[in-house]
């Protein structure tokens, strides 16, 4: 093979290996936040929370599926309920998951 082929071929395989290592690492990645507000709606059952809404203080409505291992302010999830009637308001810490629907990793009182 001639010495100006060698370069082509050598410079193709460096093209293609950083072209697949690119890709590689372009997933995106979760975004992160928080919402401060009070719980207008829970759904599920006394054994599980399927999911909650969260009315924030400009007056916009987010519905959270409860991620693996959320905490409650330390109690179970079904504490949820008792802020419905009480309307103290809450902070959710969430992600976003790979559809955009929002998991709750956290849930504490507004003021913690």
């Amino acid at each position: 093979m001639a010495a100006p082929m060698k370069r082509v071929v050598y410079a193709l395989v460096v093209v293609i290996a950083v072209a697949v290592i690119a890709s590689g690492c372009s997933g995106a990645a979760e975004s992160e936040g928080e919402v401060v507000g009070v719980v207008t709606e829970v759904t599920g059952d006394l054994t599980g929370i399927e999911s909650f809404v969260v009315l924030d203080t400009n007056g916009d409505s987010h519905k959270f599926t409860p991620g693996d291992g959320m905490t409650v302010m330390g109690a179970p999830a079904s504490h949820l309920r008792d802020h419905v009637v009480s309307g103290e308001p809450v902070r959710v810490i969430y992600h976003e998951g790979s559809e955009g629907e929002l998991i709750a990793d956290d849930v504490v009182h507004a003021g913690d």
